[in-house]
């Protein structure tokens, strides 16, 4: 999108009221006085939106702009994928730039009451990875994720991460499958006490609580680092010591 599109994506969502569904707009008359634009150029963004499957026009509600933490299919990574504009492996690689650049910056904002959060987050990935409940612990990492996004207080970033999240909802769901799997078998078949996978995301909080931004973009490094070594390593053979 061009400067001018995000400048006005992003009034929308400062503006805009967020509901369970998405992010209900004010009226044109609203955005224009707001965004100093014209009557007729809001429509233009806000079709543009609607074609990109960003914007939703609701029956007594006006316009709700989609938010892709409640659908995949709304968002301009899933549609980038879908016209073969972009693959999964280069989503998932700007993802990745993406959390280990602002990890430093994440520092000006944090509490100690959010990493207290972030924490228990993490214990609820842990919680569903011993029940092997793939999909509750893919939740509870976006939920982790998408805090540390919110920590910033900014409705770009934290729109954009999510709406990469959901177009690599089943690579990520898929990988968590492989990395549990390999824990266990590499576990002699048993459960661990705690999934390295999962465990890596307290270093990450440790060093927000650290105040060093060095020890936050290593612990963010790391994060990505583990998930990839885990998930190409072999998983161990049978009856081998």
């Amino acid at each position: 999108m061009e400067p001018a599109s995000l400048e006005f994506l992003d009034t929308l969502m400062r503006e805009g009221v967020r509901t369970p569904e998405g992010i209900r707009l004010p009226t044109e008359r609203r955005l224009a006085e707001i965004s100093g634009l014209s009557r007729s150029q809001v429509r233009e963004r806000l079709s543009g939106l609607q074609m990109l499957g960003m914007l939703r026009k609701v029956q007594g509600s006006g316009n709700l702009l989609v938010d892709p933490a409640a659908s995949g299919t709304g968002n301009v990574f899933t549609l980038m994928l879908r016209a073969g504009l972009v693959s999964t492996g280069q989503i998932a690689q700007a993802r990745e730039m993406l959390e280990i650049a602002i990890a430093p910056r994440i520092l000006e904002h944090v509490t100690e009451t959010q990493i207290l959060a972030l924490e228990q987050t993490v214990h609820d990935m842990i919680d569903a990875s011993a029940q092997k409940d793939f999909a509750a612990g893919l939740r509870a990492d976006h939920d982790f994720h998408l805090a540390l996004f919110d920590i910033l207080d900014n409705p770009i970033m934290t729109y954009v991460v999510g709406s990469m999240n959901q177009a690599l909802h089943e690579l990520l769901l898929e990988r968590r499958r492989i990395v549990i799997s390999r824990e266990i078998a590499t576990n002699g078949g048993e459960v661990p006490e705690m999934f390295v996978t999962d465990a890596v995301h307290f270093e990450i909080t440790r060093a927000l609580r650290s105040r060093r931004p060095a020890a936050v973009t290593a612990a963010m490094t790391e994060h990505f680092d583990l998930w990839r070594r885990v998930s190409r390593s072999a998983a161990p053979t049978r009856g081998r010591a």
